[in-house]
């Protein structure tokens, strides 16, 4: 019974740890950003695959999807876009607390229907377009 105990607790700090390296590891954005892709059903979106602005542009001659990031100076999301055949395919635009959790988000979709959504400190924002 100890034992067990004792694999609960490693894998309880081992988990603690991870959540913390993720967390305090993240590297500066610049205030401009190309992405390959998103991860997630989260808001803000969770941008990954990080690709050169040639790359975005080889992408959309090819008809392909990339997203664009802008952040601010406290390095969060305030705007993404996803292009799809040289053509907006939708665009978030966020705003955050002090705290840094998601205040107020407007989403516009490819034919130009907005949808704004404000959340508390407590909400768990997730994806919508």
């Amino acid at each position: 019974m100890t034992m067990l105990f004792v694999l609960a607790g490693l894998l309880a700090a081992g988990f603690a740890a991870r959540l913390l390296w993720r967390r305090f590891r993240a590297r500066r954005h610049d205030p401009v950003e190309y992405f390959g892709s998103w991860d997630g059903y989260g808001l803000p979106l969770r941008l990954v695959k990080r690709i050169s602005k040639e790359e975005a542009e080889a992408r959309a001659v090819r008809g392909s999807a990339y997203l664009v990031g802008y952040f601010d100076a406290d390095n969060r999301l305030v705007r993404d876009v996803k292009m799809l055949r040289g053509q907006v395919f939708f665009e978030h635009h966020y705003s955050y607390y002090p705290s840094g959790r998601l205040r107020h988000m407007t989403v516009t979709n490819a034919r130009g229907e907005v949808l704004e959504r404000d959340y508390t400190e407590a909400d768990s924002p997730t994806f919508v377009w």
